[in-house]
């Protein structure tokens, strides 16, 4: 502690600093009124002790610092208005000659106000930061809330954590569930860049270790820590001193990790930093759980329940959009519209159960003859669509019969295991040779099945 005393009179002077120096305090003494305004400008004192001739430039003196305690010094004849100085800002009076003991309590008693005043500030203090933060965090949550697309929410993230996390750079990796491999699926700056698609497996580094456990991490220095994994850095040419790592959580399931590198300024990262680090991972896991929530829901209306292949909302919005891009090229599209035969006679003799099974296994024995990027609908029905993208129609009358075989060839089962064959019509229609928009293919096509229809069943006719 330390205490700034004045007195005009140097005998008084003496006294009062060989007084404070038995009693054990640091203190520095000017004679001059107007050194007490350089003293404080340069120095920071804990306790100013005033002659009484002083009184009049309190209120000048707490312009400088209003916070300082201040004890005046006085004779017993003043008698001075102890009201009058405590509304000045006097925190203590002591009149000559004093005890020792009694100017030590004084003392003391101004140094507790002092710590008090102190503690006060840095909570205020700590309060405006706190606030300052969690507006900061507001406006990220209303940003990342106002988006459903996970790539929308990162971009956001990027723009605004480097406000509230003060940090060199940061990166959000997504847990492969199946491969039990985290993904780097967004990080900032031109390192950041070359860490998409890079794959940590589950414990491998600080990321992997707070997959595996699912607890928040603070490594102050990574060179220090035997957890760190030094590839990323190799791959990136990044230098990492400290690292903050907060597991994403969904009921109780990592989903992935967030993390921060180099708090800006070289210090570690602290208990402030984690929970408001953690706050913010929080929201953004809920985020982009509604984001998925939000894509799985718009799937649903583009998939059928029963086969779980597209629906005919999915087929015209997948022809529209292709017949678009289609306009400013070249490119070609052609269609097969498939029928089951007879199918009405599966649902009489068997049930409505084992038509639907039917109708199910039909899908499947599609899925495994056509090509990655070729679209399977179901028109409605026993009626079904296969989109060929890039596609003439010799390759699309060849895929049609690859269909119609394997539909074929392979007997279906009822119940009490009696076997059934089935059969399909398939008419093969292409864009722009056989139509000039999208409801024209689909009826090419469909026509050409008809033809198929009634010229015998069980057949390819292109149209």
């Amino acid at each position: 502690m330390k205490i700034l005393i004045y007195d005009p009179d140097r005998l008084r002077l003496t006294t009062l600093s060989r007084n404070l120096h038995d009693l054990g305090f640091n203190w520095s003494a000017v004679m001059n009124i107007r050194d007490i305004s350089r003293k404080l400008s340069k120095k920071r004192f804990d306790i100013i002790i005033l002659d009484e001739s002083a009184i009049k430039k309190i209120a000048r003196i707490k312009k400088l610092d209003r916070n300082i305690p201040i004890i005046v010094i006085a004779e017993k004849k003043s008698h001075l208005d102890y009201e009058d100085i405590i509304y000045q800002g006097v925190d203590g009076l002591v009149y000559r000659p004093y005890r020792l003991d009694y100017l030590k309590m004084v003392i003391k008693k101004a140094e507790k106000t002092r710590n008090e005043i102190l503690s006060n500030l840095k909570a205020v203090a700590s309060l405006k930061q706190r606030i300052q933060e969690l507006q900061g965090l507001n406006e990220i949550v209303q940003a990342i809330n106002s988006s459903l697309e996970p790539k929308e929410i990162f971009r956001i993230i990027m723009e605004k954590i480097a406000h509230l996390i003060k940090a060199e750079g940061w990166s959000v990796l997504l847990l492969d569930q199946e491969r039990q491999e985290l993904i780097f699926e967004a990080a900032t700056g031109e390192a950041g860049k070359k860490l998409i698609g890079m794959r940590l497996k589950i414990g491998q580094g600080v990321a992997g270790w707070v997959a595996r456990y699912g607890r928040s991490l603070i490594v102050p220095d990574v060179s220090k820590d035997p957890r760190f994994y030094s590839g990323v850095d190799k791959k990136t040419k990044f230098t990492t001193k400290s690292i903050l790592c907060v597991p994403m959580k969904s009921r109780d399931k990592i989903i992935g990790v967030v993390e921060v590198v180099n708090k800006i300024g070289g210090e570690p990262f602290n208990q402030d930093d984690l929970k408001t680090f953690e706050n913010l991972v929080a929201h953004l896991t809920i985020a982009l759980e509604k984001a998925d929530m939000y894509r799985r829901m718009e799937q649903a209306t583009l998939v059928d329940d029963l086969t779980k292949l597209y629906n005919i909302r999915y087929c015209n919005q997948y022809l529209d959009n292709f017949l678009i891009k289609r306009s400013r090229g070249r490119n070609i599209i052609s269609l097969i519209f498939l029928d089951i035969d007879f199918f009405k006679l599966v649902d009489d003799n068997y049930g409505h159960l084992v038509g639907s099974e039917t109708l199910k296994r039909v899908a499947e024995r599609m899925r495994r003859v056509v090509r990655k990027d070729d679209v399977l609908v179901r028109y409605g029905g026993d009626e079904y669509i296969v989109i060929l993208p890039h596609t003439d129609k010799r390759t699309a009358s060849i895929i049609a019969e690859r269909i119609r075989k394997a539909i074929n060839q392979e007997p279906f089962y009822a119940f009490g295991n009696k076997k059934f064959n089935i059969s399909v019509t398939l008419g093969v229609a292409s864009y722009p040779e056989n139509a000039k928009n999208r409801d024209g293919l689909i009826g090419a096509a469909d026509k050409a099945m008809y033809r198929g229809k009634m010229s015998g069943r069980n057949k390819v006719v292109v149209a």
